[in-house]
């Protein structure tokens, strides 16, 4: 019975290691990684990237996103313990309330910073 790390002899006398499966993923990361920084340091578009560099666009776009969900900065806005006591006890009724992919809920009241709201919205997805 073979293990992942056995050693076989190749007909010509070379030999190989069997790498593990996560050996290989991480190596593909590896690969995708340096392609799409040598993509975006060229300026070309996608395309034009893949077919000088014999790859399929469809796999560069693939990991592209991959890389961009594990990518996602979040950033944090400072509070004001001020802001915190105007905040009623009970909540507000005329609140909205905000659920993302079942993980994350924001209420958003009357006053609301949107592109505050659309910045949150965007990091959450990223952890999501």
């Amino acid at each position: 019975m073979e293990s992942c790390h056995d050693v076989d002899q190749k007909q010509g006398g070379d030999i190989m290691v069997k790498q593990t499966r996560a050996e290989q993923l991480e190596q593909k990361r590896t690969y995708w990684k340096q392609h799409i920084e040598s993509w975006q340091e060229t300026g070309l578009t996608q395309t034009e990237y893949c077919r000088r560099h014999n790859l399929k666009h469809h796999q560069l776009v693939y990991w592209k996103k991959r890389f961009l969900k594990t990518e996602t900065s979040v950033s944090f806005v400072p509070l004001k313990l001020e802001d915190l006591l105007d905040i009623p006890n009970q909540p507000d009724r005329s609140a909205l309330c905000l659920v993302i992919n079942n993980h994350f809920k924001i209420e958003i009241r009357h006053g609301f910073d949107a592109q505050l709201l659309r910045q949150l919205i965007f990091a959450l997805r990223g952890l999501a």
